[in-house]
């Protein structure tokens, strides 16, 4: 608790409250004790019971470890069962079905290049280490934990000769000197993803490796830490954490022949299934990128049950398709994600390969945005319209933040949306740059940092802090209309004060105009700025006091502000701005490229309705 208090009392910004800037947690002089504990409350209030007893339970636990490593260590035993038949299994799944993780060898020489070269590429930061600390921490708490995954074992063991000596050399450096409760790499998560990377190279190198006891060692290293995860579950955290301990569990099962792994993954794995994965295929964090991560991971636990005759539940085998048809719909023309709430373009979330690998394993996929222009996902939350030639393409959120006890990946994004237009990204959602110590964070989880409104400078649900969110956003309803080219959108949220309904409108014609129209309902709001951000690739300037033209490719869009008393409306254009910060696009971690961003400032209008069209010409007729 005595954390959580001290992480409230940040606050990025200095000075006053700029135009377009949501008000978030005080300064420590005006934010009481007493504030932070309501606070606290309030964050904690949701959260399930699990949550509360193990997290400090696995708290102790680590720290114990740190001074009484013995206290970390189980049953010592050789994991010899991973050999001959088991081998092959897994080695015919990996290269038949898992077209995710085998990309053609030309894509990842740049993985090959930097394990030659000493170099570690994680999250767009490069170190280079020729003897690697395991203990030690380089960078923030993600990248270091980039740097445990060993991403790159699987790749070196499909490229042998010395890529994978110098893998070997790393393995064995990680088993001699990484000491749980002093290293990242001894995390349940980081495990979680290791022994998969592990096991998956093992499986193709053990035939063409010369080293028995290396072998032997590794193996052991293998079983000893899948122990140590069975004992260290996070059920603490839950969510995306949880299925990524139990996959390890279902495939650590599988290869050392563990019945208690896997019985206890496979039970796990089904009820986080049921709990995950919503009726209409979406992930209930309602983050794209986990999403895809999620879909993944249960793709490959499908896969290798299959092969070793264990029975995937029906309700499991209808729900992958819809998963896969949920993660085609948001995924654009370009092969890049929709960036909702905690989402960025990263190496193992690219849609294609997970969608090839989704067909081979589920055969045949349910319809997605590639035969059908509308695509429904009420329970998640998604909304999703593209024209028959591709051209045009709508996404628009109104879910809830995230599932309740767990909104660590939730944004103030409420009925924001992205549209592709000319067959380009033209409105964007500003993305994930970081996570922990990240100078962006604040401003990715706020409303500024997406396509709706701010009212009275006030954030739609209390984020605060990395992953904190205390009251949040209750959306109320949602419908969704399309007819020959006509589409009609409306929804409707409270704010998590529980001072103001915000509705929105969003109306697009048959002949490509689009209206967006936003009201305060059911509060006192006066003043409402709404944001839209553009792609970097989109030129934007203000022609006069109420009109703005955009250049994207060879279209112009011009955008109309309008409010319904006739009243002065603001316009501000901002581009890379720090003070505040606003004007970001983050497609991958730690990119941040300047971006325009349209701030309109609809000032004691806020319950009289106001919004913008869009109103597309072609570039030539717009210049006659």
């Amino acid at each position: 608790i005595a954390g959580q208090m001290m992480e409230m009392r940040g606050f990025p910004f200095k000075g006053g409250l700029p135009p377009g800037q949501a008000r978030g947690p005080a300064p420590t002089s005006q934010f009481s004790i007493l504030q932070m504990l309501i606070r606290l409350f309030r964050t904690l209030a949701p959260l399930r019971w699990e949550q509360i007893v193990y997290r400090p339970l696995r708290v102790a636990q680590y720290r114990a470890y740190r001074y009484f490593p013995w206290l970390a260590a189980g049953e010592a035993r050789g994991g010899a069962a991973f050999s001959g038949s088991r081998i092959e299994l897994f080695r015919g799944v990996i290269r038949e079905s898992f077209a995710h993780l085998m990309p053609p060898m030309e894509e990842v020489a740049p993985v090959l290049a930097d394990v030659a070269a000493n170099r570690f590429t994680f999250l767009n930061r490069t170190i280079e280490l020729v003897d690697v600390d395991w203990n030690r921490r380089y960078e923030g708490h993600l990248w270091n934990y980039q740097l445990h995954y060993f991403g790159f074992a699987l790749p070196c063991a499909r490229a042998g000769g010395e890529h994978w000596r110098r893998c070997r050399a790393r393995i064995e450096s990680w088993i001699e000197g990484a000491r749980p409760g002093r290293s990242d790499g001894w995390d349940a998560y980081p495990i979680s993803l290791r022994v998969v990377n592990w096991l998956y190279a093992y499986a193709l190198i053990e035939g063409a490796e010369p080293d028995r006891a290396f072998l032997d060692r590794w193996r052991g290293s293998l079983h000893r830490q899948l122990a140590f995860l069975r004992r260290h579950l996070e059920f603490h955290l839950l969510a995306n954490h949880l299925l990524k301990n139990v996959k390890a569990l279902v495939v650590g099962g599988l290869a050392f022949d563990e019945r208690e792994w896997l019985e206890t993954g496979e039970r796990l794995l089904w009820r986080e299934f049921d709990e995950q994965v919503l009726a209409d295929g979406g992930h209930y964090e309602r983050s794209p990128m986990y999403h895809a991560q999620t879909l993944a991971d249960l793709l490959e636990c499908a896969a290798l049950l299959r092969a070793f005759g264990r029975p995937v539940p029906p309700r499991v085998q209808v729900g992958l398709p819809r998963m896969a048809a949920f993660l085609a719909a948001l995924t654009h023309a370009d092969g890049s994600l929709a960036l909702f709430n905690d989402s960025a373009n990263t190496p193992d979330t690219r849609p294609r390969p997970i969608l090839e690998a989704a067909r081979r394993i589920c055969c045949a996929l349910e319809p997605t945005t590639d035969q059908q222009p509308t695509t429904q996902f009420p329970q998640t939350g998604y909304y999703v319209w593209a024209s028959p030639d591709g051209a045009e393409k709508i996404i628009v959120d109104a879910g809830p933040p995230s599932v309740a006890y767990n909104t660590a990946h939730a944004h103030c994004d409420l009925l924001s949306y992205e549209l592709w237009m000319a067959g380009a990204p033209f409105i964007v959602d500003a993305g994930l740059h970081g996570y922990g110590g990240d100078p962006y964070r604040e401003y990715c989880r706020s409303t500024r940092a997406h396509n709706t409104v701010v009212f009275d400078g006030v954030e739609q649900s209390e984020v605060w802090g990395t992953f904190r969110m205390a009251r949040r956003a209750e959306l109320l309803d949602a419908d969704w209309r399309v007819h020959d080219g006509a589409l009609a959108f409306r929804g409707r949220y409270r704010r998590y004060d529980r001072n103001l309904v915000h509705e929105r409108r969003i109306h697009r014609t048959v002949d490509g105009v689009w209206t967006v129209a936003d009201c305060a309902r059911e509060g006192d709001a006066r003043d409402a700025v709404s944001f839209l951000h553009l792609h970097p690739s989109v030129s934007a300037r203000k022609i006069n006091a109420g009109l703005i033209e955009c250049r994207i490719r060879a279209c112009i869009v011009f955008i109309e502000p309008f409010a319904d008393d006739g009243g002065e409306i603001d316009i501000e254009l901002m581009t890379g701005s720090s003070e505040p910060v606003q004007g970001w696009y983050f497609p991958e971690f730690g990119v941040a490229r300047p971006s325009p961003t349209i701030c309109l400032h609809f000032r004691g209008r806020a319950r009289t309705g106001f919004g913008y069209r869009l109103v597309p010409r072609a570039a030539e007729s717009s210049e006659q």
